[in-house]
């Protein structure tokens, strides 16, 4: 019995919740120390009027970029391979309008790079599909050691199709969505206020995607919400594959979400009373969801995501 909590507590591959939480607030300290390092005074001494100085003297009053998950590191990894195996394990979750009867499925794989060595020591690479779709074939990706060569930056793949048509057992009203949840942080992220945008380094098909975030409330429903919206521009037609692999060959985007755009959300609709996402946030879980109301394949790819203090259209002590 020991043993499998122990197991449980610390994967033998890697991640799992406690690793979470030691790292996060071990980073968290350490950006806290350096916010606070001495040399700071002279840094900031002569009170310069030009952006560039402006811009040292908020590096030494708000916090460096947290990383909340980074796909390079071989715990992060872990936790996307786990999604195999969904809660039981701790690792990243995928659901689907089949659970009011719809049609809509996703998968989730871990591509590119070496993937980042495990807690273990494995090198952590290689790629997964989960889902639930009939067919399905984790070894099927015929271009997996091409992505492996070209991307140094591991990513995690989220894509499907998604299927407007509501089932014939179905009591509800519309169905059409996908969606994908991290494992949960003990004990949450308590970023307070010491940051105040989101930033999220991903690759999109110009779809709309809804990014979730779960704080600690009295209120257990209350969901904070931000839109995706990546103008056609941006995005490569070669990035419009689907599942099945396909050419990625486009940029990844850093996108910045001030937390003062997320919208306070409960069962998927919008609260009349608003409570503006700041002051002391507790992180307890990130989410993407799909439900544009359109049918047909989806992809997106997340490198990274980092709480940020974004100010003049810059993120503070991103060195």
């Amino acid at each position: 019995q020991t043993k499998m909590i122990w197991k449980k507590a610390f994967p033998p591959n890697g991640g799992g919740a406690l690793r979470r939480w030691t790292r996060i607030r071990k980073d968290l300290f350490d950006n806290y120390r350096n916010m606070n390092d001495p040399m700071s005074a002279a840094a900031t001494a002569g009170g310069g009027e030009s952006t560039s100085d402006a811009m040292e003297s908020y590096r030494h009053k708000y916090m460096r970029p947290l990383t909340i998950y980074d796909f390079k590191r071989g715990d992060d990894a872990a936790d996307a391979r786990a999604v195999d195996f969904g809660a039981t394990k701790g690792g990243w979750r995928l659901s689907d309008d089949e659970v009011i009867g719809g049609y809509s499925r996703g998968t989730l794989e871990l591509m590119g790079g070496s993937g980042g060595g495990g807690s273990d020591g494995s090198d952590g690479s290689g790629s997964i599909s989960t889902g639930h779709e009939e067919g399905t074939d984790s070894d099927d990706s015929p271009d997996r050691d091409e992505y492996e060569h070209e991307h140094e930056q591991p990513f995690i793949r989220w894509s499907g199709n998604i299927d407007t048509r509501i089932g014939p057992k179905s009591r509800a009203k519309r169905s059409g969505f996908c969606a994908i949840r991290c494992p949960e942080f003990p004990f949450g992220v308590p970023i307070s206020s010491r940051y105040n945008a989101l930033e999220i380094n991903c690759r999109t098909d110009g779809r709309v995607y809804t990014v979730n975030l779960k704080v600690s409330s009295y209120f257990p429903d209350d969901l904070y919400q931000a839109l995706i919206t990546v103008d056609d521009s941006a995005v490569s037609m070669k990035n419009t594959k689907n599942s099945s692999g396909g050419d990625s060959s486009s940029e990844f985007l850093t996108l910045v979400l001030p937390f003062s755009d997320f919208i306070l959300t409960s069962h998927g609709l919008v609260r009349e009373t608003q409570r503006q996402l700041d002051g002391r946030i507790k992180m307890e879980q990130l989410g993407l969801t799909i439900m544009d109301g359109k049918d047909g394949p989806f992809q997106f790819d997340l490198a990274r995501i980092r709480a940020v203090n974004y100010y003049h259209g810059c993120i503070i002590g991103d060195d």
